[in-house]
């Protein structure tokens, strides 16, 4: 069972790294959370492995830290989220707002995880919030600095691109992405797993408008 790669970063995606580890090539599904922590091209990276095995065969996810990678393996034990929701999961919330939320019983954020609903997000908690403290060196204290909107910026090409990648991954429909990223205008130096955040909170909103 593999427990870390370390190697050079060859290809990157939103959701999809390829790492070089002495001339064989491993191919990593990831969340955004590890995406926005990534190196440039050809940079050395270490990323934390969890081997997924099932009738289709053997599939790689990379995490960034510990803390994403053991998220992970607790999230995948809840009946009906499998890796793919898990990752939407990780994508979608940050560690110390997806913690808060277990121990809070606010489904509501995490509900807004695309593929995922209110009942099974209800579930999660239920079945989370006893083992949360299993991750090691957990410090949900840790956050990053807030988005400040500005009606004056908009999202330049890469950003927009990585994006709108990012969303159509988490499963959103084309014309609500668009939607999102014409109404989100975003300072310089923001993460693109913050844009995200921001589109699934104004496509959210725009679902359950009454």
């Amino acid at each position: 069972m593999y427990s870390y790669l370390d190697g050079i970063l060859t290809e990157k995606t939103p959701n999809t790294v390829v790492v070089d580890c002495n001339g064989i090539g491993f191919e990593l599904k990831i969340p955004l959370s590890t995406f926005d922590n990534l190196p440039d091209m050809f940079e050395k990276i270490k990323l934390y492995i969890y081997s997924f095995h099932n009738e289709e065969g053997t599939r790689l996810f990379g995490f960034f830290t510990k803390q994403e990678k053991e998220l992970f393996s607790l999230l995948i034990t809840i009946n009906r989220v499998g890796p793919k929701i898990a990752l939407a999961i990780l994508s979608s919330i940050s560690i110390k707002d997806l913690i808060k939320a277990i121990m809070t019983n606010n489904s509501n954020i995490i509900a807004k995880t695309p593929g995922l609903g209110k009942k099974s997000s209800e579930r999660l908690i239920i079945e989370l919030k006893d083992k949360i403290e299993q991750i090691a060196d957990l410090d949900i204290e840790k956050t990053t600095s807030s988005v400040t909107f500005s009606p004056d910026l908009g999202l330049n090409n890469e950003i927009w691109s990585e994006v709108e990648t990012a969303l159509v991954s988490l499963g959103y429909k084309n014309f609500e992405i668009r939607m999102a990223l014409q109404s989100v205008k975003i300072t310089e130096k923001i993460s693109t797993q913050d844009v995200v955040k921001s589109c699934i909170k104004h496509i959210y909103l725009k679902r359950n408008e009454i």
